[in-house]
Parts: structure tokens; sequence; C-alpha cells
């Protein structure tokens, strides 16, 4: 097994012990708005998932940008590489180029 699937069985447990261990209702208050008998668990649940979100929200013009570059970085490479394709060369049969110094042989002199 993965040490990636061992740790998140390992935290999944964690979780459900710690859901059973606290079984607490608390009161929550945002703003004018009330909710009563609220577990701490989803509490912490949904503050873990709103912290997640938000991180991943921040990252994103980075990663826009950061795709951008690589298409950019691709395209470049494919002209390249045309420009070299389009150059007269030598190539045998296994594609590969013998250069133009090249006379036809390892004996022929």
């Amino acid at each position: 097994m993965s040490w990636k699937v061992i740790v998140f069985f390992i935290l999944t447990v964690l979780l459900v012990i710690f859901t059973v261990q606290n079984q607490i209702l608390i009161n929550i208050q945002f703003f004018h708005w009330e909710i009563n008998d609220v577990p701490v668990v989803y509490v912490l649940l949904s503050g873990l998932i709103f912290g997640f979100l938000l991180a991943s929200m921040m990252q994103l013009p980075r990663i826009i940008k950061l795709k951008r570059e690589l298409k950019k970085v691709v395209r470049e490479l494919e002209k390249s590489e045309e420009i070299v394709a389009d150059k007269d060369e030598d190539v045998t049969s296994e594609g590969v180029s013998m250069g133009s110094e090249y006379k036809g042989g390892f004996f022929n002199e």
C-alpha cells in the first residue's frame, strides 16, 4: 500500500475517534444569525473545508499564470522543432541525422 493511503486511513480513524468523543453541542452566533445545538465536529470540519477553499482560491491566479507560461514555452518549442525539420539534412531510416559531412559509410575515405 502507498504511504499516502496509510496516512489517509490513520487520519480517518483519528477523525472518527474525535467525532465520537466530542458530542458537545454549541450555539453559534454570526452577526444577527444564531444557530443552536450544533456539534463541535461540524464547526471544525466546516472551518477546515472553508480554509482549504480559501487557500486554493488564493493560489488560483498563480496557477493560471503558470499555465499560460507553459503554453507559451510549448508553442516556442514547437516552432523551433519546425525550423529544425525544415533544414536539409541526410536522415537515415531510423530518423538519425548523419550531418552534412557524412560521405556514405564507415570504411569509405
